[in-house]
């Protein structure tokens, strides 16, 4: 039987949830169409043989790949080449997928032929469960099901940056593009977001709470005390992802180069927020920022980038970055305290008004 999706399931230390991910893909009802590989990524506990396990009682949906650690990027290396699925998705071992919703994205792509898919997802943390759709101001600007034209969509502003829990792509599309991640550090599925869609031709967005993704872990990437620890990394990716943008960015037409140009200044601007806005103020480090600064500026100022970084409220003008560069420190503590203020105030009015 023709597999319709390939399910790549990067694994490192992950035993006691690793259960939970694959039981969400082996009790769909159509789970013979499913292709999952479960890497692991060289893992200190039981989790490769809890792959196996599964491996073993489900030889036609899932395979184990067993390899040293070498970190995200490498274990989607390892398995793209061996896919055999028409579409290929990412899950992580401590997410899960919502099993009727998987059968019902089973059925929609079974007649869909698109480079590039698009879901919902939910964020799921001990108290409380988001759901995250591609709209805006609560408004669902595509039509589910239709297939477009990729540079139509990104023309239209609506989507600044796709997320890897929303993504799901044509399997052949990354094989034509040669795609390969970076290897030995976290954070790199930002590559899995950008790549493609230097290449991708057609977009479909389903109507479909498909990923499961899974904050309610110690030790998570994502966790802010994590990401302090990590800035290193961002950086490394960041300069990896810029290094991809100016070898290719001749071949992007006019409407994907300039998409992309904004991609990647809101990718500089995140890394700036970390240490001017994130960063507990007796970790900030002024020398750290300067050699940051120092290093992306001639980038920016090659391609013509202006970085800008306003509260997220939108009604304080104080701009981060030009405090940073006339006076070399951060804002007053009264004054971020009271920025913080406001932002919450302004994000319980948005959810309240824009949110369903």
């Amino acid at each position: 039987m023709t597999k319709l999706l390939s399910i790549i399931i990067p694994t490192y230390n992950m035993a006691a949830l690793l259960p939970r991910c694959l039981d969400s893909l082996v009790s769909a009802k159509q789970a013979d169409k499913l292709d999952v590989l479960v890497v692991n990524d060289g893992s200190k506990d039981k989790s490769l043989e809890v792959a196996k396990s599964y491996a073993e009682r489900y030889p036609s949906v899932i395979r184990v790949i067993d390899k040293p650690n070498g970190n995200y990027g490498s274990t989607i290396n390892a398995a793209l080449p061996v896919a055999e699925g028409l579409y290929v998705k990412v899950l992580d071992s401590d997410d899960w997928f919502d099993t009727p919703v998987l059968d019902q994205f089973l059925a929609t792509i079974s007649s869909i032929k698109a480079d590039m898919l698009i879901t919902h997802f939910s964020q799921i943390s001990a108290h409380a469960k988001e759901v995250f759709k591609y709209n805006t101001m609560g408004r669902e600007p595509y039509e589910y099901g239709r297939i477009y034209d990729l540079d139509e969509v990104l023309k239209d502003g609506y989507i600044r940056f796709f997320l890897m829990h929303a993504l799901t792509y044509r399997t052949e599309l990354l094989r034509q593009m040669g795609y390969k991640q970076t290897e030995g550090i976290s954070y790199t599925d930002t590559e899995w977001s950008c790549y493609p869609t230097f290449y991708a031709k057609t977009i479909c967005f389903l109507n479909l709470n498909l990923y499961q993704y899974n904050l309610d872990r110690e030790g998570q990437t994502m966790a802010p005390e994590v990401l302090m620890k990590s800035i290193g990394q961002l950086q490394k990716v960041t300069d990896t992802m810029l290094a991809y943008y100016e070898a290719h960015k001749a071949d992007l037409t006019e409407t994907r180069h300039k998409w992309m140009e904004q991609y990647y200044i809101n990718r500089l601007r995140i890394l700036y927020k970390l240490y001017l806005l994130d960063m507990p103020r007796e970790d900030f480090k002024a020398a750290d920022l300067q050699m940051m600064d120092d290093k992306y500026s001639p980038i920016c100022e090659r391609n013509g980038w202006t970085i800008r970084l306003y509260p997220e409220n939108k009604l304080l003008r104080t701009e981060y970055i030009t405090y940073w560069h006339k006076h070399h420190r951060r804002w007053p503590k009264w004054y971020e305290k009271f920025n913080h203020l406001v932002d919450i105030v302004v994000k319980w009015l948005y959810v309240k008004l824009y949110r369903r």
